[in-house]
């Protein structure tokens, strides 16, 4: 009587399992790059709504408004035309000067910095 065994042995499991840790080695680092790449976008994409409400604000009023006062509200022939308020992320503080828009990563990891006037954006 000859029977067939099913299942796997000890040796085709470890080999599995050793696969799929180097997989995991390989994906998580990538996973969490994608994160971050996700956040700056995130606070580029908002620093980008505060650089236009400050730049129509200076078109109508030929000066920007108070360092960091939120929210920004650019009024043209009594209409309002843009309004930003204070960004409500939880990845990032934003404040403003008359020069530059500050993203910093609430757990202080870096800052984004945006020129108000070129619009370009650098990391600190």
């Amino acid at each position: 009587m000859n029977q067939k065994r099913r299942g796997f042995t000890l040796i085709e499991l470890i080999i599995v399992i050793t696969i799929i840790g180097i997989l995991a080695l390989v994906a998580i680092p990538k996973y969490f790059a994608n994160i971050e790449k996700a956040r700056k976008g995130e606070a580029v994409s908002t620093m980008r709504s505060i650089r236009e409400a400050l730049m129509g604000y200076y078109s109508v009023n030929n000066a920007y408004p108070a360092a960091g006062t939120f929210p920004i509200i650019v009024i043209v022939d009594s209409e309002t035309v843009l309004t930003v308020a204070q960004p409500l992320s939880g990845n990032f503080t934003y404040t403003y000067t008359a020069t530059v828009i500050t993203a910093t990563k609430v757990t202080g990891t870096y800052t984004y910095t945006m020129d108000i006037a070129s619009g370009s954006v650098t990391q600190t």
